[in-house]
Parts: structure tokens; C-alpha cells; sequence
């Protein structure tokens, strides 16, 4: 897998409004969140344009990281069972 591009969210934070651009941009249709010990998908739908999700939000209201897009899915937060899914699919 090659690395299309990096940002580093504490230099450059991700606002909503950002990542709800980046979703439409990249077609994104399945997002996994890490939260706590589980894995939540979420599907972006219409209710999206006008707010974020706030699973996908740190407490400062940006993105939370680590965020990795792959194909049409977006990947939010980090625990075990999230990246084993992660290097399922890109194995």
C-alpha cells in the first residue's frame, strides 16, 4: 500500500465542515469508528451536509486521529479491532 498523502491533524486540525467536503470529494460510503473496545459503521447520508457525526469528533470538535481513507472507506480513531480490519482488507 502506498501512502497517497499525510496531514498532521495537531499541526492542521480537521474541522466537520472539512472532513464532511472530504466524505462528498472521495465518495466515502462506509465509516468505521473506534470507540472504546468496539467498532461503529456509520454510512453517510443526506443528514451529514448539515452536521457531523459526533462520534467522529475529539472534545475540541476536529476530527479525531489516527483517520486513514482507503478506497471508499474512512477508518476514525484506533483500536485493535479497527486495524485488524484495516490489514484485512488492504493485505
Amino acid at each position: 500500500m502506498r501512502l497517497a498523502r499525510e496531514r498532521d491533524a495537531r499541526k492542521s486540525p480537521i474541522s466537520g465542515e472539512e472532513l464532511r467536503a472530504l466524505i462528498d470529494k472521495e465518495n466515502v460510503r462506509l465509516v468505521l469508528v473506534a470507540s472504546g473496545q468496539k467498532v461503529i459503521e456509520l454510512r453517510p447520508d443526506a443528514t451529514w451536509r448539515d452536521r457531523t457525526p459526533p462520534q467522529l469528533l475529539g472534545r475540541v470538535g476536529t476530527l479525531r486521529a489516527p483517520t486513514v481513507l482507503i478506497g471508499d472507506t474512512l477508518y476514525v480513531g484506533f483500536n485493535e479491532e479497527l486495524y485488524r480490519r484495516l490489514a484485512a482488507e488492504t493485505a
